[in-house]
């Protein structure tokens, strides 16, 4: 379970390439992944960055398989926080945007429904040759979407138009903290939407019945792999150590 930790002023996260991550996300967001002392940021790039750095591109592709099933193989690329303010664009299904527009006439509703139609960001995005995995990050309390929606479904939605214009297979991964309440919902959650009758039911406002794989790994499996291979990655100069006892104090090694 994550521990709670104590705020203080002058310890700071270890941030792997932070000049790189203040340029990728801003300057705001930079500051709360190196002060807030949970931040899933940070836990995103300093894995998921290195692992991208990787220099045995077949061994990336193999590994990924635990986030976006066999399907995956090399060259496999990784990108952090797309699909709103980076490209490519991640939109809600059109289904989906008349969907909620019907339901909203027909409850003569006439707030602003633009939150609804709004591009989705994606922690992790994985493109293969046949495969593009939408893989959620969390270490805290089950995720929601626009809207208070399932989070999953809205990968899941927002993902299958844009996998078809790509001619690829989609993969939907969550990564979250084992031994929380919140994996347990999790876990079921994933569980239940395997099933295709009940992932259709979910998704009715689509015309055909989804087709998409759907991946769950803990951060403490996904990080005993990352440390596996630290002798491998570009690490040199890196807090490494300092980080490895960060993930410690949060549980998760």
């Amino acid at each position: 379970m994550i521990r709670s930790l104590v705020r203080s002023r002058t310890r700071t996260n270890p941030v792997f390439w932070a000049d790189e991550l203040r340029l990728a996300v801003g300057a705001e967001r930079f500051e709360r992944a190196l002060h807030e002392p949970d931040s899933v940021d940070l836990l995103a790039w300093n894995v998921f960055e290195s692992l991208e750095r990787h220099s045995d591109r077949d061994w990336l592709a193999h590994r990924l398989q635990l986030l976006g099933g066999s399907g995956v193989r090399a060259p496999a690329r990784l990108a952090l926080w797309t699909g709103r303010d980076r490209e490519p664009v991640l939109q809600p299904s059109r289904a989906y945007v008349e969907h909620v527009r019907e339901r909203a006439r027909l409850a003569g509703a006439d707030g602003d429904l633009k939150a609804f139609a709004a591009p989705l960001e994606v922690p992790l995005r994985i493109e293969s040759p046949d495969v593009l995995v939408l893989v959620d990050l969390t270490i805290g309390p089950y995720p929601r979407g626009a809207g208070g929606r399932d989070r999953l479904l809205e990968l899941i939605d927002a993902g299958l138009p844009h996998a078809e214009r790509l001619s690829k297979a989609l993969a939907v991964g969550v990564v979250y903290p084992s031994g929380t309440s919140a994996a347990s919902e999790l876990s079921a959650r994933v569980n239940r939407l395997r099933d295709p009758r009940g992932l259709a039911a979910e998704l009715s406002h689509l015309d055909r019945p989804p087709s998409v794989l759907l991946r769950e790994i803990s951060w403490q499996q996904l990080l005993r792999v990352w440390e596996s291979e630290v002798d491998y990655l570009p690490l040199g100069g890196q807090p490494v150590k300092a980080f490895l006892d960060h993930v410690r104090r949060l549980g998760l090694r």
